[in-house]
């Protein structure tokens, strides 16, 4: 990972297990669990709640936004937000009982989307409950409200959520999921082939490496996969594209990658470890011995900084693509919420849910993008006090200066290209990277991989109509 990002997350280790393929029979345990709530006494929670009583549905392990509850609920007579947690015995978040609770017209109001921080998406499955109805368009009530319309807004990563022209879900702040390279090297554009990826390659020193030699197979994956994996679902047709040229590729690229990360061979308790690996990873990068970095960029500082990295500009390549679209996603930083179609009060909801668009007046250099204008334009272009270093002493610093205006220019060239996010359904997630295992292995050729995605996911989406 870039420096920024150990910088403020430490050290980025992944540790994914395959789900079990019964997760394709998910429409079943949604209808049993229906059935249970339809044979309960009729004064389940959502039907006994007061008429002036909100039920908010939390699906994060850490718990609701307390603080924004209570702050609105002191500030609204007429209405209260009641929370109600979505959690097994275990304190995992539990969709399959709220997605129950929904589709038998049974749900909460206002809803926590929840964060899978294995996949960099929701963990509810957002397309596939907009397309069926269950969530509220937000766009009108933007709109309509005084302190805000879509001209308050930064319309690129709300674009990028729509569903068939509608916005249903509100966020705060989001990154970019992107690939980085020396412009000098990978060129200066926005997207690549597997092939033109594989060339740039072909121009680096012996010993090199494409990404960071920390990466493995898994974390490749991660990164690409729960950008585009949405390309290949229509969930209004039920039908599914994996077959094609696009996701070949996809799987090629990720294969190139070694299966293990030097860090699954360290206990990852030994901080000095960890960090020994780290350092030797900075250390390749700044003597041009990687390509590309996978970055997870916010604002306008963290570009400079890399130029800075890569000894000159820096060109937001991407990850490889087959159709000639951007190879950037946003991801969602922060919490991300919904309002239910069958809101019992959709105004109170949304006073409750605008409060994410709205300004929040704080100047930020570091960070992630933030939706609403003002604050974009505020943090765009903040000086931090102090020196930014690489953090393992290898002489990297970045002296805080105004940006110049074609960096502020090239900046929002690149904001405004994307038109991905990460809101991939988890399940659909889960069952690709199950069926590449064996491919992996090299215990099946690419074509019968393909076709096992293709019934398994095909199968899930059917059962999920």
């Amino acid at each position: 990972m870039i420096v920024l990002l150990l910088e403020e997350k430490g050290m980025v280790a992944f540790s994914k297990n395959l789900k079990d393929f019964s997760k394709v029979c998910f429409c079943l345990v949604l209808l049993t669990s229906v059935l249970l709530l339809a044979a309960c006494s009729a004064g389940t929670q959502s039907q006994s709640c007061p008429e002036n009583v909100l039920i908010y549905a939390n699906l994060n392990e850490r718990g609701s936004n307390r603080e924004a509850i209570d702050e609105f609920n002191r500030t609204h007579e007429d209405v209260q937000i009641e929370v109600r947690d979505y959690l097994d015995e275990e304190g995992k978040e539990d969709k399959t009982r709220l997605l129950a609770e929904i589709i038998a017209g049974k749900g909460p109001d206002i809803i926590d989307m929840g964060y899978d921080k294995d996949a960099f998406t929701t963990i509810m499955p957002y397309r596939r409950m907009a397309q069926a109805g269950y969530l509220e368009d937000l766009w009108p009530y933007v709109e309509n409200d005084p302190e805000l319309g879509r001209d308050a807004l930064l319309e690129a990563p709300l674009k990028a959520a729509e569903v068939d022209g509608g916005l249903y879900i509100a966020f705060r702040a989001v990154r970019i999921n992107t690939l980085v390279g020396a412009e000098s090297v990978v060129g200066d554009r926005t997207s690549w082939t597997l092939e033109e990826l594989m060339e740039a390659f072909a121009s680096m020193p012996p010993d090199s490496t494409i990404l960071d030699y920390l990466f493995s197979r898994s974390s490749v994956f991660t990164y690409i996969a729960c950008m585009c994996l949405d390309d290949y679902v229509d969930w209004e047709t039920g039908e599914c594209n994996f077959d094609s040229e696009g996701f070949r590729t996809l799987v090629e690229f990720v294969a190139s990658f070694p299966e293990k990360s030097p860090f699954d061979q360290i206990d990852g308790s030994d901080f000095k470890a960890v960090m020994e690996l780290n350092r030797e990873a900075a250390e390749r990068r700044l003597s041009g011995k990687q390509m590309l970095e996978a970055a997870m960029l916010g604002k306008l500082e963290e570009l400079l900084y890399l130029d800075l990295e890569f000894g000159g500009k820096a060109a937001c390549v991407g990850y490889p693509v087959g159709d000639g679209s951007v190879g950037s996603s946003f991801f969602i930083a922060g919490r991300s919420l919904a309002i239910s179609s069958t809101c019992r009060n959709k105004e109170a909801a949304w006073d409750f849910i605008r409060q994410t668009y709205l300004p929040t007046g704080k100047r930020e250099p570091l960070g992630p993008i933030p939706i609403n204008l003002k604050d974009y334009e505020m943090s765009k272009n903040c000086r931090k006090a102090v020196e930014r270093e690489d953090g393992f002493g290898l002489g990297v610093k970045f002296e805080p200066r105004s940006a110049t205006a074609e960096e502020e220019q090239r900046y929002e060239n690149l904001i405004n290209s994307i038109d991905k996010i990460d809101l991939c359904d988890k399940t659909v997630f889960d069952l690709v990277e199950e069926c590449l295992g064996p491919y992996f292995a090299g215990d099946k050729t690419l074509d019968e991989t393909v076709e096992m995605i293709q019934n398994r996911v095909g199968l899930y989406i059917s059962e999920s109509q």
